[in-house]
């Protein structure tokens, strides 16, 4: 688990410092205010303290690799490792992430740095499991493309960043959706899967010509034939499994579904093929996941995302939306040691660099602008019911 960041001279911050819940944390704050630098800064670090390949590989080799990393995610103009100082500030660039064990690593640059230096306490090497990203876009209908063995690469990588990019990898693996398949090999994850699919109505598979299709129908539970031939197979759970069974017989283009039903789609499949698994894969981040999603789906889509902290998976958002926070609020369950810390960013004063004030409680958060936001909408409804005066 990420126990906490640091963040010295990067892009939008001067210094920033938080700790991180091991549940679930939201990070919030106007535009601009650095949401996704940040949670791109925490999926860098994961990355920069994973295990390497067995073969060795020197140092310098790993630094270079990591410098590249970070040019890939944060695109900026100039391709050098210095442009992603802040500006106007001194004091060398350094990134820090430390572990709930104690483990840290470290990302360290100046401004004419060629690469980057990368610090990492002895014996931790290896300490972190691998991320996820979810950017805020949809990107199952783009895959196809993306991966393309006839579309020029670097045009691809000038389009999307390392976000999108590492996500289509993760999207493609195989996993247990295919319809031979059960949900019975992790009975954490079989309420979860079925519970997104419900939202949809389907899931989306990766078919033989390289895309993503709509398969409409839900899983449910049938007879296997192999168990219920046992003699040992007395009780009922033992001669059944839960299916995934398709509806009506057409599939759709992923393109031909709603966006939001495709970023559901997306969380669906990376369970079903093991990139997300609570308590063995690493943290998940998802950039604004209420992004083209409809409000009625968002108190499922909360209690999809406490059930996965709840078995273990650490969760970082970003996000603009009150009634995503709300149900955060509403829908916690302390009897199951649900926990929620959420992170505002706000500019300073001086209009340079970004402060963070975290808080488990979600009354403190009404000084935010999302709050303050929705304040204004009721009071100005409330204003013309009273009175019948037009605004």
């Amino acid at each position: 688990m990420i126990a906490g960041l640091e963040i010295r001279s990067f892009t939008a911050f001067g210094t920033l410092d938080i700790s991180l819940s091991p549940r679930v944390n939201v990070i919030i704050g106007s535009n601009g205010t650095g949401k996704t630098h940040l949670l791109k800064a925490i999926y860098a670090l994961a990355i920069a303290n994973q295990p390497q390949s067995n073969e060795e590989r020197s140092k310098k080799h790993v630094a270079a690799e990591i410098s590249k990393k970070l040019l890939r995610l944060f695109s900026p103009e100039e391709s050098r490792i210095g442009a992603l100082r802040a500006s106007g500030l001194e004091a060398p660039t350094r990134l820090g992430l430390k572990r709930s064990d104690d483990a840290r690593v470290a990302i360290s640059f100046a401004s004419n740095s060629k690469v980057a230096r990368i610090e990492k306490d002895a014996g931790t090497e290896g300490h972190e499991a691998r991320p996820v990203f979810i950017p805020t876009k949809e990107i199952l209908s783009l895959v196809r493309g993306m991966r393309h063995p006839k579309h020029d690469r670097a045009t691809v990588e000038m389009i999307f960043d390392d976000t999108y990019i590492d996500l289509a990898e993760l999207l493609v693996k195989p996993g247990f959706e295919d319809e031979a398949s059960s949900l019975s090999e992790d009975p954490r994850l079989s309420s979860v899967v079925r519970e997104l699919v419900n939202l949809v109505g389907g899931r989306y598979r990766w078919t033989s010509d390289g895309a993503f299709r709509f398969e409409p129908g839900s899983y449910q539970e049938k007879a296997d034939p192999d168990r219920s031939k046992s003699k040992t197979a007395q009780a009922y759970q033992d001669s059944t499994v839960i299916r995934f069974v398709p509806k009506g017989g057409q599939s759709l283009s992923s393109s031909m579904t709603a966006e939001g039903y495709r970023k559901i789609g997306v969380l669906h499949r990376l369970l079903c093929n093991g990139s997300i698994n609570p308590g063995t894969t690493g943290v998940l981040l998802w950039d604004e996941p209420e992004a083209n999603l409809n409000p009625k789906l968002m108190k499922r889509l909360v209690q999809v995302l406490l059930e996965l902290s709840r078995n273990g998976q650490q969760i970082v958002l970003a996000t603009h939306d009150y009634v995503l926070l709300k149900w955060f609020d509403l829908l916690m369950e302390k009897g199951k040691e649900d926990h929620v810390r959420f992170h505002v960013l706000v500019r300073e004063e001086d209009g340079d660099g970004m402060s963070v004030h975290s808080t488990d409680d979600y009354a403190q958060l009404v000084n935010t602008g999302i709050s303050k936001t929705f304040s204004e909408l009721y009071d100005a409804e409330i204003e013309r019911s009273l009175d019948g005066v037009a605004l």
